[in-house]
Order: C-alpha cells, then sequence, then structure tokens
C-alpha cells in the first residue's frame, strides 16, 4: 500500500509552485489595475480564409465574429457583403489576377492589374476596407533590377487609382 504523506521534495515543489503562481496573480491584478481597460481592443485578430478552405466563408464569419475576429483576409470583392452582414472587414483584399505569380514585374501584365484596380479599388473604398494587396510576381529568370524598375512603373500607375478613391493607401500593394 502506497503511503499518502506527502514527502519533502513534493512538499518543496507545491509550495514553490504556489508561491509562483501567487506572485504572477499578484503582478497581473497590478498590471491590470495600472492599464484598466486601456488594453482593451488594441490587438486586432484576423484570419485568412485559405486557412479553412473547407469551411463555408458564413460559418468563417459568424464563428470568428463570436470569436472576437475583426477581419478576415485575403478576400475578393464579392465576399465584402458576408463580411458586411457580420460587422468584419478584410484588412488586406486581394483577387489580383495571376495572383502571386504573374504579376506587377512583366510589364505585359501592368494593363490587366491596372484594369483590374480601376474596377476593384473604388467598391474597396467604399467598403471602408484600407488595403489592397498586388503582387510582383515570381521573376523567372528576371534579374531583381529589371523586376523593381517593372514594379516601380505599375505602381506609380495604381497609386493614382488608389488616391482618387482616397483610400485603400496605394503603398500597401
Amino acid at each position: 500500500m502506497k503511503s499518502s504523506q506527502l514527502t519533502r521534495r513534493q512538499a518543496i515543489k507545491s509550495a514553490a509552485v504556489a508561491s509562483v503562481a501567487a506572485a504572477l496573480a499578484q503582478r497581473l491584478d497590478a498590471a491590470d489595475a495600472v492599464t484598466g481597460s486601456a488594453l482593451k481592443g488594441r490587438v486586432n485578430h484576423s484570419v485568412c480564409k485559405w486557412c479553412y478552405e473547407k469551411t463555408p466563408l458564413e460559418t468563417l464569419c459568424q464563428a470568428g465574429k463570436e470569436m472576437g475576429l475583426q477581419s478576415v483576409e485575403l478576400l475578393g470583392v464579392e465576399d465584402i457583403p458576408t463580411l458586411k452582414k457580420y460587422g468584419l472587414i478584410c484588412a488586406m483584399v486581394s483577387g489580383v489576377p495571376g495572383g502571386i505569380t504573374s504579376g506587377l514585374n512583366r510589364v505585359e501584365n501592368h494593363d490587366k492589374i491596372v484594369a483590374y484596380f480601376e474596377q476593384t479599388i473604388p467598391v474597396v473604398a467604399d467598403a471602408g476596407f484600407p488595403n489592397m494587396i498586388c503582387f510582383s510576381g515570381n521573376r523567372k529568370g528576371m534579374s531583381d533590377e529589371e523586376g523593381l524598375k517593372n514594379c516601380a512603373i505599375g505602381l506609380k500607375r495604381v497609386a493614382g487609382i488608389a488616391e482618387d478613391a482616397k483610400s485603400p493607401s496605394p503603398w500597401n500593394c
């Protein structure tokens, strides 16, 4: 039969754990007293829909809102009504034609990308969403210098569209 007595080692370990827990609780109480609710709402949590590809957007938005999320990222303008229904935003709207692989580093993509932004930036701005993403594209043997030069040319065209809409910021591309 095993003894139910506490060994000295167990007693010391328990006392140490209780002591650390009490000190931590006291520090947390002191921090709460100093900051009060000043920290509440300063962390904005979000998720990317592609991480939950089997979950319908409607379900993700409903559950996310209940958990305290503020945003679902990298969605297209077609998803704005669902986000609005749940009081959520998309802090980084996506949907650029060509996606991450065919971007602004290739001049031949510029007209299609600019046309997309002409159509979508006003919609995104009207929804009150702050940013859109655009991509440089895969290099496929292109030098960094040429890619940067081409991106700068394309961004100058996109920046004017964003400035006219007053949002999103063209430099969040």
